[in-house]
């Protein structure tokens, strides 16, 4: 989601926040939140004002409702095109070969891969956790290889790039997870 409607999520947020609490105030028997209204609504500019300001809010909402209930599509990416059609690998399909990669590389104790498609090729992230008792220019060299030669080889995939980030170095522990 764009900053900007992040955002407008934020401002919307706050005043349904606002007009709860204003209900709240008038169900306790406070008057406050009515004489706000009626100086809301005293002049025709004002209601004219109003109308349009809960008329925009009330699209945000039905906006954020439709964008909240629609199912988001898995990307996918053509593997190969042929004569009786293409043949297509969704991200979560790409993850697990990269996991099936990664079991193969000495030293690794955790993975997390991102995948990115793009014009060039698929885009990894690996983010690791590593034993210590490994040299990491080493391990992830060959977890890099590794990783490539099975995207190329099983899913028939181009890799435009592989970058990987330590996050954590942990005691000898059970390998890939």
């Amino acid at each position: 989601m764009p900053a900007s409607w992040r955002l407008m999520v934020f401002i919307y947020n706050l005043l349904l926040i606002f007009v709860s609490g204003s209900v709240v105030a008038l169900a306790m028997g406070y008057r406050q939140p009515l004489l706000w209204l009626e100086t809301l609504l005293a002049t025709p500019q004002n209601r004219l004002l109003t109308g349009i300001v809960a008329g925009l809010l009330a699209l945000i909402g039905l906006y954020l409702l439709m964008a909240g209930l629609k199912r988001d599509k898995p990307r996918t990416m053509t593997v190969q095109e042929g004569p009786l059609g293409d043949v297509s690998m969704t991200i979560p399909a790409v993850k697990q070969i990269i996991m099936k990669a990664a079991r193969n590389v000495e030293g690794l104790r955790e993975v997390r891969p991102e995948v990115k498609y793009t014009s060039s090729g698929v885009s990894i992230h690996l983010h690791l956790m590593i034993n210590p008792d490994y040299k990491v220019p080493e391990m992830t060299e060959a977890l890099q290889n590794q990783v490539s030669r099975y995207l190329e080889e099983i899913g028939g995939l181009k890799v435009a790039e592989i970058k990987v980030l330590v996050d954590d170095i942990a005691a000898q522990g059970p390998r890939v997870r």
